[in-house]
């Protein structure tokens, strides 16, 4: 049941009454009915049951065809042809299933009031909360422009969100919501990120004669080292609302034997970048310090030592101002609803950048369940409480910064 307060409007109490728990459970358990585990490639069945349930509405909705059986949505209701109006941003696919469930991973199922199925929080949910609110605006408010994309390839390599904006043109969309699992915060802002590959080669020899050849896996411990120090650097230099920037090193492949001098590293790196930082740069300073540092070394002939890298993936952040007008909506709205009302920051990343910075849209990230204790978990849940919250505060969000943009 929706809380409705003597701050909300005729308006605004008329539309949260359009919003059915029972239906929106059912529509985020049918979502969640539809597998999409990404790496596969199987999102099309559940692009296709979106379609279905936004036709139902009357939006018009478009697919875009990014890979065979891989689908982009575009949904568009409401608003006759005034253009711009409220864009919400989901992506369809899901982390695989893996091991530890009690039960089916794609068998919905209520226990109290939680449902539990891979992808209830990240991020069925959040899309079963957008249709809800989209359908409980247009009910009453039929002039209001709405528009969906869900996107495929969110979890792995942003194929979908990186088709939508090489192919679609910027539009002048008032507002931007992001409805991964927040557990109801409004997130302002977060770091962009860039996962990196460097490639080292080396020179191998018999493990007896180690000064023949050149270690790879040497020269990748004075990389790994190398970034170690940089960590120090960057903690000390971090943004007043984003914090530091970070280096991981993920993973190392490297080596044929322990008899065997290698020839050849694999090192695979995340780094959170901060607000004028660019990846391609930031990778080739680290390759030139590297580079330098192997040359000077004196236990390792660096100049038996190749380095290459490349940029694998970037996905770009976002900052809103806390006293933005939609920072403000959105948490008026949370708070309207009997939540918390906070703002905050996001230590992961999403694709909010790419939409903030292609359409030069004011973005948050809002939506239902617990990112850190929930998503990519096994027995992965959301609650439906929470779910009606997501839904409502969409809609008030929609109905307030709609209002707010008629002057």
């Amino acid at each position: 049941m929706i809380l409705v307060t003597q701050s909300m409007n005729e308006l605004e109490r008329v539309v949260l009454a359009q919003i059915d728990q029972e239906r929106l459970f059912g529509r985020c358990a049918q979502l969640i009915e539809a597998p999409s585990e990404n790496p596969g490639g199987s999102e099309e069945r559940t692009v296709q049951l979106l379609r279905e349930m936004l036709e139902e509405l009357g939006a018009s909705v478009h697919l875009q065809q990014v890979a065979e059986g891989r689908p982009n949505l575009v949904a568009h209701l409401g608003g006759g042809n005034s253009g711009g109006g409220i864009l919400f941003l989901g992506h369809s696919d899901v982390v695989p299933a893996g091991s530890g469930w009690h039960a089916d991973a794609f068998t919905a199922r209520r226990e109290g009031d939680q449902l539990v199925g891979r992808g209830a929080t990240d991020m069925k949910g959040g899309l079963a909360a957008i249709i809800e609110a989209m359908a409980a605006v247009h009910h009453q408010a039929p002039e209001i422009p709405l528009t969906l994309i869900c996107t495929v390839d969110e979890e792995a390599d942003a194929l979908g969100i990186t088709h939508y904006i090489n192919t679609e043109p910027p539009a002048p969309y008032t507002a931007c919501i992001v409805a991964e699992p927040t557990d109801l915060v409004a997130i302002i802002g977060c770091r962009a990120a860039a996962n990196m590959e460097v490639r080292i080669s080396g020179s191998s020899a018999h493990a007896g004669r180690p000064a023949d050849g050149a270690s790879a896996i040497e020269a990748a411990a004075k990389l790994v080292a190398l970034i170690g120090r940089d960590k120090v650097r960057l903690a000390k230099n971090g943004h007043p609302i984003l914090g530091p920037a970070t280096w991981n090193v993920g993973t190392l492949h490297a080596g044929h034997g322990t008899s065997i001098v290698p020839d050849a590293a694999l090192l695979g790196i995340d780094r959170r970048l901060l607000p004028g930082e660019n990846p391609q740069q930031v990778l080739d300073e680290l390759l030139a310090a590297a580079r330098l540092e192997l040359d000077r070394s004196v236990d390792l002939d660096g100049q038996q030592i190749g380095l290459e890298g490349t940029v694998q993936m970037f996905m770009p952040g976002f900052l809103a101002e806390p006293e933005a007008p939609l920072v403000l909506q959105a948490c008026r709205s949370l708070r309207d609803l009997g939540s918390a009302g906070a703002y905050g920051i996001w230590t992961a990343s999403c694709e909010a950048g790419f939409i903030a910075q292609h359409h030069l849209v004011p973005t948050v990230v809002l939506g239902p369940g617990e990112l850190n204790s929930q998503a990519h978990q096994p027995n992965e849940s959301v609650s439906i409480r929470d779910l009606c919250t997501a839904a409502g505060a969409y809609a008030l969000i929609a109905l307030r910064t709609f209002e707010a943009s008629q002057g």
